[in-house]
């Protein structure tokens, strides 16, 4: 069965690149000595990015223990700096992030059910959205299954209103789990797969940035306190752990935290919150960080103590006994896949099962790749399906296999099967929250016979393909429906006028009378169902549907249905793709919302320069307004005579460095009548002070309470009155926030339109500011039109219309 090029290099332009396929002799050296040790020590933060990969690393690299950082959220509600993933896809790609980060500092990581459901102000509102008593119960139930001696808190318990919400909630969580843990009376349902646990220390990660500036940190009371130098050089590793730890932060690309290394000492600060107070600045004091099983000890420290580095096989027969005793001690599994491992690396044995595609489907046969490399000193033997091989020193064993898909679900990121639950992920299984991923890959078994014992292994079946200007890339193998469709975006605004829906069909099987067609409520007129047969595996057609709101029509779902013979399918396929995660995916219903709005369009000629990404320009064209993005990089300030409105998308003066250069390009562009609107951006990393024609200070102030009151400042401005009335009603129904990084202070040529603030705080003026300047308009706006727009909220399409519209009065 031949496949298109689609099946094999479907959006693999930024691949994921396949590592080295074994240890090296001095790293095999520090995975020993991470097994020497048998206790864990848990890191714990709200989001993704917010742990200290210094203390990570140097915990698992110098100290040579189990570190699980337990990160609250997985970085749903934040902004992205590398694309337009937002919500659900922003917290798969951070996700990734953070296993990308383990995998360079030798830490693991976890999750609880919370939702970051953006920025909160207080813990007190936090822990009520979330839900406390789940999330407590979540943490609970990290510290029962990992078992930390210590627990470290990136925040302080104490900090409430003083910074993010959900960071000082994670600390409070953290104060009361630390006891709960260990009482058989909390959470009982969860002791019939864990024993209680009593933590013995818990320290807050404290520093400088806490107390306003070095110099009062440096003049602080530091009782209570415990220095740590985590600038700790590793000559088996050649890199210092600040190196190591700053290309783990690196992974956090979508927060804009790349980091130069660092080397030398580096002292971090711990302050008591729970247990006694070390006597000698060691945080481990009196606790025994070494196996309790002394037969397991004495092996491990045998096998260290006749390391070979040049000849790391001699340890076969040692680890081969010390796995057979773990597996009669019953130690958990962590450490006997640990032990496995070890097992291959010393060995030079490398294994890998792939196939070209990205993609296949329950039932095909599929032809497949299987490789066992023997780069040890001794013949290998080896079993597949009862068939045994046999391969020679330093040679490679290959052979093609057809294989049979057979999985009962398709491959969907587990925590997002079930739609949430007041702010927290719906998960089926106690036993699967907190772990970052679940895989269920495709996998193949085969039996390896090490030091005349035999080996049990499941290979996850990849696709693996070669790019001549990259060279062999691998990524994960997924086993999806035979047909998803994917509307255009996931909100289409409607002015009572039809409108030409597109629809992105694509096939896993070929040769297939299809029939596709849109379902909705009768508010709505849809056209008939097409039809069509499919192609080559993996192509994608493209469907134009026409649909039109009856009178009064309401808010809708509409909902693609593919059906092939006597069965339908109606989900989606969302791909996030970067060549520094593996690439994921998620399968959803294949659905969009439908809206009728009442507002009227201005008619303008409108550019766009995108920031650090956001779906305006798309949401802008689907209620007809025509849209040209402009590359930046092939600026030409003659092009700006063809538009009468500028609009630059989120964050751009923070990304965009070359806006330095053309920022007074724009303000001629005012000058001489045009309408320029920037969106919001961070006070910190602007490429230039300068973004607007008049003093303009931008600070931190938000509105997160979505539904805040907002007050008109000036009603009788055009912005709130053409070419449509904008009333309270028009702030109705807006998501996640009214808006972020307000102006702090401006010229006296700028006039604020609207104050609002979240409950219990002052009035805030800076996010929407208009200043004439010559003959034109300049506006700086920190409302969060990037959720809104895609959100199909009404008012929000109201509202930036009319600022598109200044130039016309």
């Amino acid at each position: 069965m031949k496949r298109s090029m689609f099946a094999l290099l479907i959006l693999c332009l930024s691949p994921f690149y396949a590592q080295s396929t074994a240890n090296s002799s001095s790293e095999i050296y520090h995975d020993l000595l991470r097994l020497q040790k048998n206790a864990s020590v848990m890191y714990l933060a709200a989001h993704p990015d917010d742990e200290n990969t210094k203390i990570i690393s140097w915990l698992t690299n110098d100290q040579h223990l189990d570190a699980v950082y337990l990160s609250l959220t997985r970085g749903d509600g934040g902004q992205n700096l590398i694309g337009n993933e937002i919500g659900d896809m922003l917290g798969l790609l951070r996700t990734q992030e953070l296993l990308e980060a383990r995998k360079v500092d030798k830490g693991r990581q976890w999750f609880t059910r919370a939702l970051d459901f953006g920025y909160s102000k207080t813990a007190t509102e936090t822990l009520k959205i979330w839900d406390k008593q789940k999330v407590l119960a979540d943490v609970v139930w990290a510290i029962r299954k990992n078992k930390p001696e210590l627990i470290i808190t990136r925040f302080s318990p104490d900090s409430n209103g003083d910074t993010h919400g959900h960071h000082t909630a994670s600390a409070i969580l953290a104060m009361e789990a630390f006891d709960l843990a260990a009482d058989k009376n909390a959470f009982p349902e969860q002791l019939k797969y864990v024993s209680t646990w009593q933590v013995k220390r818990m320290f807050f990660n404290t520093s400088w940035w806490f107390y306003g500036s070095q110099e009062k940190f440096e003049q602080a009371d530091k009782t209570g306190m415990l220095s740590v130098d985590v600038g700790t050089y590793f000559p088996l590793l050649g890199m210092s752990n600040n190196e190591i730890s700053a290309i783990s932060r690196s992974k956090h690309a979508c927060q804009g935290f790349g980091m130069a290394t660092e080397r030398g000492s580096q002292i971090e600060w711990l302050k008591l919150l729970k247990g006694t107070m070390p006597t000698n600045n060691d945080m481990f004091q009196g606790i025994d960080l070494g196996w309790k099983n002394k037969k397991i000890q004495t092996k491990i420290d045998k096998i260290i103590q006749n390391y070979d580095f040049k000849s790391p096989e001699k340890s076969t027969k040692e680890l081969v006994a010390l796995y057979n005793l773990a597996l009669k001690e019953k130690v958990d599994e962590i450490k006997l896949n640990q032990i496995k491992n070890l097992l291959l690396d010393i060995n030079g044995i490398h294994m890998e099962w792939t196939i070209p595609a990205a993609f296949g489907t329950n039932g095909e046969l599929v032809q497949t790749h299987l490789e066992v490399s023997n780069r040890g000193n001794k013949k290998l033997i080896f079993k597949t399906q009862n068939q045994e091989n046999s391969v020679a020193v330093n040679e490679a064993f290959k052979s093609k296999i057809d294989f049979k898909l057979q999985q009962d679900k398709f491959d969907t990121p587990y925590w997002l099967v079930n739609k949430t639950n007041n702010a927290l992920y719906n998960i089926d299984h106690l036993t699967d929250i907190g772990q970052a991923e679940i895989l269920n890959p495709v996998t193949y078994p085969i039996t390896l016979n090490i030091a005349g014992q035999d080996f049990n292994f499941k290979l996850p079946l990849q696709q693996k393909y070669v790019d001549p200007a990259i060279g062999e890339i691998y990524e994960p193998f997924y086993v999806v429906p035979p047909f998803v469709a994917n509307f255009a975006q996931e909100n289409f605004i409607f002015n009572d006028a039809e409108k030409a829906i597109k629809l992105a069909v694509t096939s896993f099987v070929e040769g297939q009378e299809v029939k596709i067609q849109l379902e909705t409520n009768n508010d709505w007129k849809v056209s008939p169902a097409q039809t069509y047969t499919t192609g080559p595996i993996g192509e994608t057609r493209k469907f134009r549907f026409n649909v039109q709101p009856k009178e009064n029509a309401e808010t809708a779902v509409l909902s693609a249905v593919v059906t092939s013979g006597t069965k339908t399918y109606r989900q989606s396929l969302d791909i996030v793709n970067y060549d520094h995660i593996k690439r994921q995916i998620r399968l959803r219903d294949a659905s969009t919302r439908l809206g009728n709005l009442d507002f009227n369009q201005p008619n303008v000629k409108l550019a766009y320069i995108q920031g650090s990404g956001d779906e305006i320009p798309a949401n802008l064209r689907e209620v007809g307004l025509e849209v040209d993005e402009l590359d930046i990089n092939l600026w030409n300030r003659a092009s700006l005579e063809n538009y009468d409105v500028m609009m630059i998308g989120i964050r751009a003066f923070n990304t965009l460095d070359k806006l330095s250069f053309i920022k007074n390009d724009l303000f001629d562009f005012v000058e001489k009548g045009g309408v320029v609107i920037v969106q919001y951006n961070t006070n910190r990393g602007l490429v230039t002070e300068e973004i607007a024609p008049y003093p303009l200070k931008l600070g931190r102030d938000r509105i997160s309470e979505e539904d805040a009151e907002l007050k008109i400042l000036e009603p009788k401005h055009s912005i709130f009155n053409y070419p449509n009335k904008i009333t309270h009603r028009d702030f109705a129904h807006w998501v996640q926030e009214r808006g972020l990084y307000f102006a702090d202070s401006w010229d006296k040529q700028f006039t604020p339109l609207l104050e609002g603030n979240d409950t219990g705080e002052e009035p805030k003026q800076g996010m929407l500011l208009v200043a004439e300047h010559g003959k034109g308009h300049f506006v700086y706006t920190g409302i969060s039109f990037f959720r809104q727009l895609p959100a199909g909220v009404p008012g929000a399409y109201r509202l930036l219309m009319n600022m598109l519209a200044l130039g016309e009065n």
